[in-house]
């Protein structure tokens, strides 16, 4: 008996530290996690975070786990980016890399500068699915303009989560299963 509490022990610090470091790191405990970003090109980038403040308060940055109100940041550190014009549209994923249509766009907000360098909206998604924030940053004078996506799935399960739940489901039919088999094994033995 001791022994077998000792390996479900080590098992479930084991499912423990499996579960927590790459959902820290899903979960973006940074406010802006250095893997969010959206290349711009020509060495220019912005940072991506969204979060659903109404369901958790984890902030991702390719997997948001429901549907619904959602707020995204974007953070354009680069003084060069702050003076540009910058057109934001959250947009269903589709194939290519173009200007997306207006029939995918999902919300557009204002073309306008940000001086700060940031900006943070609310958007409200629906329908679970594929995604894009799609960016384009222009000067006044139209000389320059940088594009960039960052694509995300909203409402949708990823991989990783479908074979955490997998090997969990697993671990506690191995576990129950050896407890029933001790029982019986006590009960014949009676």
């Amino acid at each position: 008996m001791p022994r077998l509490c000792s390996r479900l022990a080590v098992a479930l610090a084991l499912v423990g530290a499996a579960f927590s470091a790459p959902a820290a790191k899903a979960a973006g405990w940074h406010y802006y996690d250095p893997e969010c970003p959206v290349a711009l090109g020509a060495g220019k980038a912005m940072k991506f975070v969204a979060m659903q403040p109404k369901k958790n308060i984890d902030r991702v940055c390719d997997v948001l786990p429901d549907t619904g109100a959602t707020v995204i940041a974007l953070d354009a550190p680069d003084a060069e980016l702050r003076e540009m014009n910058w057109d934001i549209r959250v947009v269903r994923d589709v194939e290519g890399d173009g200007e997306p249509a207006e029939s995918d766009t999902v919300l557009r907000v204002p073309l306008q500068k940000f001086r700060n360098g940031m900006v943070n909206f609310d958007v409200n998604i629906q329908t679970a699915g594929k995604y894009a924030l799609y960016a384009r940053l222009s000067s006044d004078d139209g000389a320059k303009e940088y594009v960039g996506r960052h694509h995300f799935t909203v409402g949708l399960i990823d991989n990783t989560e479908f074979y955490a739940y997998v090997f969990f489901g697993l671990l506690v039919a191995g576990v129950g299963g050896r407890f029933g088999y001790v029982a019986l094994k006590k009960r014949q033995a009676a």
